[in-house]
């Protein structure tokens, strides 16, 4: 009785010897099919991000008034230079006329609630282009001191800022040229950015 015991004890440990080995090789096995699924999931993930389009740059121009002698030459000009750099360009003209944006520059006194139509349009503009997460704005502005908190707050939150036509504060843009000097100058702006 006592060697049958032994014997069955003796076939139990084999078993679970047997049984232990067995889980040993599943595993081993599993691990290399996983290791592989791996490297295949790694190489389709460098595939996949070597596909991914990165969204271009994007240029806003900003005009004084529907109506401005320079606008065609100025948005000729700005859409020339952004397609060789292949830099997205958004163009926002106030919808007013350049007698009533040449009257808005001349204006004196607090423009916090200002009701002057192509100020307050050019405001608005700003404050989509900011919502709108452009990297850099060129903007004719229509009244200097007008427009300065806004121009401000679009560079607190990193939008970068050309100004050309009429000069703002300091504060209130990373670059002040002419007209001329504009495409250029909010092209090496992006480039900063990079």
């Amino acid at each position: 009785m006592r060697i049958m015991r032994e014997q069955r004890r003796g076939k139990k440990y084999e078993g679970i010897f047997m049984l232990l080995l067995l889980m040993v090789c599943f595993l081993e096995v599993s691990a290399c099919g996983r290791q592989e699924g791996n490297e295949e999931a790694l190489m389709m993930r460098a595939e996949n991000a070597q596909t991914v389009s990165v969204e271009p740059q994007t240029l806003a121009l900003v005009l004084t008034s529907r109506d401005g002698a320079e606008n065609e030459k100025l948005i000729e000009d700005f859409q020339k230079k952004t397609d060789e750099e292949g830099v997205e360009l958004l163009v926002r003209i106030p919808d007013v006329s350049e007698e009533e944006a040449l009257e808005a520059g001349k204006l004196t006194g607090s423009f916090v609630l200002c009701e002057v139509d192509p100020i307050e349009y050019q405001m608005l503009l700003i404050n989509e282009l900011v919502a709108e997460d452009v990297d850099v704005i060129a903007i004719h502005p229509n009244h200097s001191e007008a427009l300065e908190p806004v121009l401000t707050g679009a560079r607190a939150v990193g939008i970068r800022i050309c100004a050309f036509g009429q000069e703002v504060g300091e504060e209130s843009c990373d670059a002040y040229v002419t007209a001329e000097e504009a495409p250029e100058a909010t092209l090496e702006l992006l480039r900063a950015e990079e």
